[in-house]
């Protein structure tokens, strides 16, 4: 994937092919998602690409607090303090705990230096942690974001993989940003589902998207999905993988699987793409929460650990 890519004439994909941005062009700029922080460089390369000065650029729009998803903000807001940080109203909360921005800092940490032993990137900004993340605005169900000449991005709500997951769509180009809240995908044709927060919430807001019927999917990882029948087929494919999930769990447990066990099947088979630059040990701890949460929804206890 040859990046910088135009999406829709407004609307342009940066970043990497493991770690999305986009540029949304209005009478100032907005970048949606924000990475992570070993990309900050190669994403200024392909702004001054574009002739994109910093001072254009107006909202940094963060659809989930995840690391992955927000981590060339830090270095954006320190050099462009005008810059406002976009998000949910969820992530008051989350964004003054110093604990929990100690975590996301330290897993950023770990995800760069993966990057750099692995030879995708060279040179990263070296982060000095904030004692919180600053937040400008905060977004919710039916918010919209005017940026000019027409721009508008109205969000929506879409937990499931994390509570605070947001949507963004643009009616006119019929696009819509949805970061996680599709399930993981990784190229040609691998769906699995991704629902750390509440499997019957990742449900409803496949159902939403499914509703709006965009004409293109801007994921958060491994770029977008063009067309009305492409796009269809992805939220088909991410409702699906959740029943096939659910229809294993079952099984596995019905046949004395415990949940380490069917943990560590699934990370076995389910770690690739760019997952493989995570430690083990945390695809490991994701795997057995997802087994969790979906023996949770079907009613059967699990000894939380």
């Amino acid at each position: 994937m040859l990046l910088p890519l135009q999406v829709t004439k407004n609307v342009t994909l940066l970043g990497s092919e493991f770690f999305n941005l986009y540029l949304v062009k209005g009478e100032t700029y907005a970048i949606v998602e924000g990475g992570v922080s070993g990309i900050t460089y190669p994403f200024l390369e392909q702004l001054s690409q574009l002739n994109v000065p910093p001072e254009a650029i107006s909202h940094l729009i963060i659809l989930h607090s995840h690391f992955d998803h927000m981590m060339v903000f830090p270095t954006l807001k320190r050099r462009y303090p005008w810059m406002k940080i976009v998000t949910s109203d969820l992530n008051r909360a989350v964004f003054t705990s110093e604990r929990i921005v100690a975590k996301i800092f330290e897993a950023d940490r770990k995800i760069t230096l993966a990057l750099k032993e692995g030879g995708i990137i060279s040179t990263a900004p070296d982060l000095q942690p904030y004692a919180f993340l600053p937040l400008d605005i905060t977004i919710h169900e039916g918010s919209v974001l005017d940026l000019g000449k027409g721009m508008k991005i109205r969000f929506l709500e879409i937990p499931g993989h994390s509570p605070d997951c947001i949507g963004g769509f643009i009616e006119d180009e019929g696009l819509l940003f949805c970061s996680d809240g599709a399930g993981f995908y990784i190229p040609p044709n691998f769906f699995r589902p991704n629902y750390w927060y509440r499997l019957d919430e990742a449900e409803k807001s496949l159902d939403k998207m499914r509703e709006i019927d965009p004409e293109i999917l801007c994921r958060g990882h491994y770029g977008a999905a063009i067309g009305k029948e492409t796009v269809r087929n992805h939220l088909h494919m991410g409702r699906q993988c959740i029943e096939d999930f659910k229809a294993f769990a079952l099984e596995k447990i019905n046949t004395g699987w415990s949940v380490e066990k069917i943990a560590q099947d699934v990370n076995l088979r389910f770690s690739k793409g760019f997952l493989e630059l995570f430690p083990a040990e945390e695809n490991y701890r994701l795997w057995r929460l997802l087994v969790q949460r979906t023996l949770e929804h079907l009613g059967i206890e699990v000894e939380e650990r």
